[in-house]
């Protein structure tokens, strides 16, 4: 936080593990579900001065996170219920189905929020079915959801960035640039970062 200006911060998969006692800590002496402990990230967001939030930025710009989780509708070979269970030290009271509408439905207060400029989204899971994934058996089934497109067009989105499958990628599609840029787990000295909107327009280079 203290290398930039603002800072967004949207979960991934990982944060939201309910970890057994020992790994890390006793997770499950400190949190009821992952609902819980997606609370005191946020309570944690708050006392860094991270944004979790839309913010407009400046008249030109503004950015908007987005919660996402993700759905077997989304692998469009087979959109039947995979045998694989992702994320099994997730503890989801709504049930493992229920999370993707459950953090889905968390983005409508924030999408009723107006915001100009260049509106920038982000997420950790996937919104289009044509983004690459890895080929890993019933992976599709596990990255993402298309109602998350349908959130991040509705706030009249031109870039969204998602995460999570670490594959790097720059696509357009109807109006809408998707891009991912991972930097794996935690930023290596010397990385560097990429510029996506510089002195009121959308420009891509790297910092």
């Amino acid at each position: 936080r203290r290398c930039f200006r603002r800072v967004f911060y949207v979960p991934g998969n990982h944060d939201m593990w309910i970890r057994p006692k020992g790994q890390h800590s006793d997770e499950p002496a400190r949190f009821a579900d992952s609902v819980a402990k997606l609370l005191a990230l946020w309570q944690l967001c708050d006392e860094l001065a991270v944004d979790t939030g839309p913010a407009q930025l400046s008249t030109a710009a503004a950015v908007l996170p987005l919660e996402s989780w993700y759905t077997h509708h989304f692998d469009h070979f087979d959109p039947r219920p995979g045998t694989v269970k992702f994320d099994k030290h997730c503890v989801w009271p709504m049930g493992y189905d229920g999370a993707c509408r459950f953090m889905l439905r968390l983005n409508e207060p924030k999408l009723a929020i107006p915001l100009r400029g260049d509106v920038i989204t982000c997420s950790h899971f996937l919104p289009r079915q044509e983004l690459p994934i890895p080929k890993m058996h019933e992976m599709a089934k596990g990255v993402g959801t298309v109602e998350l497109d349908r959130q991040l067009r509705s706030a009249g989105s031109k870039l969204h960035i998602f995460g999570h499958t670490h594959i790097n990628s720059i696509v357009e599609y109807d109006g809408v640039r998707y891009m991912q840029n991972a930097l794996g787990y935690g930023i290596a000295p010397g990385q560097k970062l990429t510029v996506v909107h510089d002195k009121g327009l959308f420009r891509e280079y790297l910092a």
